[in-house]
């Protein structure tokens, strides 16, 4: 009864360790799904020259359509008429601090923005600044070429 009982753990612990069979890819779902595309970039790659916030971002993918906020090294605007020069940019565990001086419906105010990266998440988050609490952005794209 014991050597009965050892097999049947040796032979589980086998089965349990072995690689798992993964099922051959239909060739007719390729038919009607259609060829697999490459995903596009959805977060700036870190970079030295400029900081990693600098570019186009939305609250959502589909305000990428409308005009989106526009991050550059030296500030922010948004179509909401928030506009921040920054000043003392300074580089993070999680991302930025940068100083801000904030101009949002006719008051001018000061801020330490603090700008994050969610890699899962494929998004920027931008706390401390004129908006009302922490603020979650998507990529929608580099500064236009001037």
């Amino acid at each position: 009864m014991l050597f009965r009982s050892g097999a049947a753990a040796l032979a589980l612990g086998l089965v349990a360790c072995s690689d798992p069979v993964a099922p051959e890819p239909d060739p007719d779902a390729a038919v009607v799904i259609g060829p697999a595309e490459p995903l596009q970039q959805t977060l700036p790659p870190p970079s030295e020259s400029q900081p990693r916030f600098v570019g186009l971002w939305a609250t959502a993918q589909n305000g990428c359509e409308a005009p989106p906020w526009t991050f550059r090294a030296d500030g922010v605007s948004t179509q909401g008429e928030v506009s921040c020069d920054f000043s003392n940019l300074r580089m993070t565990e999680a991302g930025y601090l940068v100083a801000a001086v904030c101009q949002a419906e006719g008051e001018t105010t000061n801020h330490d923005i603090q700008f994050s990266f969610a890699e899962s998440a494929r998004a920027m988050m931008v706390s401390e600044g004129p908006w009302a609490g922490p603020t979650s952005l998507v990529y929608c794209g580099p500064l236009p070429a001037q």
